[in-house]
């Protein structure tokens, strides 16, 4: 064999030894979620500052809707590209049972990797899309702008539906409102400061919607993966149930195998034991058959008659 071939079965060791690559995507995500807790902290300082009343100059104060602008955009974006590492994973696991690479276990590890993220993803989202309610609902009353839907205005829970889902429609219904409300009073005037309110206003509805959207979507996947995995447990254990009934039903198999061996083996020196009687019972007489004949004398040639 040549040098290239061993080259080649190292290369093959080591590919055997690599993890899956969806633990890639779990580290990716990892890093996507860190760097929008850093700016969303930084974001929430901006907020704060931008709605305190001052006396600044009107470019400050763009300056800063700026910044509050594309922190945000960056934000939804980081949301949008873990979203989309999230489905990632279901696409490898799917190429790697087509080609045959899915090894025992990796479904289940594949599935749960998925709902981890996305539930983290979840609640991150959440959180940030509260912040930015309450920050659009500051931006309406210095706006002037009518209190649309609040929190006492949400509807009455069903038993059968996710609160968490009924927050994110509720805020998604709060940005709708809100890009509605704009959109009517950008009819009405034509102030410079107060249209540069209002874009501000759409941006930040905008951005709500997009990540009520994402979180539903992410709320869908979660609900489908559980439901997988609770197939998957409940395969794994009936195929635990089954090979128990197997092993119950080899321990028998043998059990009565030993029997049947051991009973084999004593018929076998019942046998013996036989033949050797009978062996002694005939030797005997064969010995007294041919006693009386040698004790005969035989007639000398010298004696006359």
């Amino acid at each position: 064999m040549s040098t290239d071939a061993y080259d080649d079965g190292d290369a093959v060791i080591e590919m055997d030894l690599l993890p899956p690559r969806w633990i890639d995507v779990q580290d990716e995500v990892g890093d996507l979620l860190k760097d929008i807790t850093l700016k969303a902290a930084k974001l929430d300082k901006l907020h704060s500052k931008h709605v305190l009343p001052g006396f600044e100059d009107d470019s400050v104060k763009l300056q800063e809707e700026r910044e509050i602008e594309q922190l945000t955009t960056e934000i939804t974006r980081g949301f949008q590209e873990c979203q989309k590492a999230i489905k990632r994973i279901e696409i490898m696991v799917k190429e790697a049972s087509r080609t045959g690479n899915l090894q025992k276990g990796d479904e289940v590890m594949a599935k749960n990797i998925q709902v981890a993220l996305a539930s983290r993803v979840q609640e991150v989202s959440a959180t940030f899309r509260k912040k930015q309610s309450n920050y659009l609902n500051k931006l309406r009353q210095l706006g002037g702008f009518e209190s649309p839907i609040g929190r006492a205005s949400t509807p009455v829970q069903n038993p059968y539906s996710d609160p968490a889902l009924m927050e994110s429609e509720v805020d998604k219904r709060l940005g709708q409102s809100a890009l509605q409300q704009t959109a009517q009073k950008r009819l009405h005037r034509n102030d410079a400061a107060i249209a540069q309110r209002e874009q501000e206003i759409n941006d930040i509805a905008k951005g709500i919607i997009e990540l009520a959207d994402i979180f539903r979507d992410l709320q869908a996947m979660v609900i489908d993966q559980g439901t997988m995995l609770d197939r998957i447990d409940y395969n794994v254990e009936r195929m635990a149930t089954d090979v128990k009934g197997a092993e119950k039903e080899l321990v028998v198999a043998t059990n009565y195998q030993r029997r049947n061996t051991k009973r084999k083996i004593l018929l076998l020196l019942f046998l013996l034991v036989v033949g050797m009687f009978v062996l002694l019972l005939i030797k005997p007489k064969r010995s007294a058959q041919t006693t009386p004949s040698s004790a005969v004398p035989r007639a000398s040639p010298d004696t006359p008659p």
